[in-house]
């Protein structure tokens, strides 16, 4: 039984590590999108409302969207550094709390990402996988012990 679990772990940990490199791409379609905001051609227009003043509210949009592009490139590398680690940690058995609270993050990634972490969390629940990590952390004590 404790062979299948360390397979499954070592599937589950390959899908994160893949699902971690596939989310770097979103970072290219990220900076294509500010370059098409940057090139938008309401922002150089001459609006004016109807009294014939200056309309100002193209640079409350430009800020704001410029904003939100910025929260999603923060949350997109943190979503890929979170996906690489905890598919490190799984396949190495490192942390088993720390596996267990990188699945929960990843879990937001929907579909893909709730798919393989709802898998993950099912399979590091278990007793038996819990006991693998136990027994990789007392393999590298006395590693460091000889």
């Amino acid at each position: 039984m404790p062979m299948t679990k360390a397979s499954q772990l070592n599937l589950i940990g390959t899908l994160f590590l893949l699902l971690g490199i596939l989310s770097i791409f979103n970072l290219v379609f990220l900076s294509q999108i500010g370059e098409q905001v940057n090139a938008d051609s309401l922002a150089n227009a001459d609006l004016r409302t109807p009294d014939g003043k200056p309309y100002d509210g193209l640079k409350e949009q430009r800020t704001m969207q410029q904003s939100f592009l910025l929260g999603m490139l923060i949350f997109s590398i943190g979503f890929t550094v979170i996906s690489l680690l905890t598919g490190t940690f799984i396949l190495k058995r490192f942390s088993h709390r720390s596996c267990i609270i990188g699945a929960v993050v990843t879990l937001i990634a929907f579909p893909l990402g709730t798919i393989l972490s709802g898998w993950a969390l099912f399979v590091l629940c278990n007793r038996n996988t819990k006991q693998l990590f136990q027994e990789r952390a007392a393999l590298r004590e006395t590693d460091f012990l000889d």
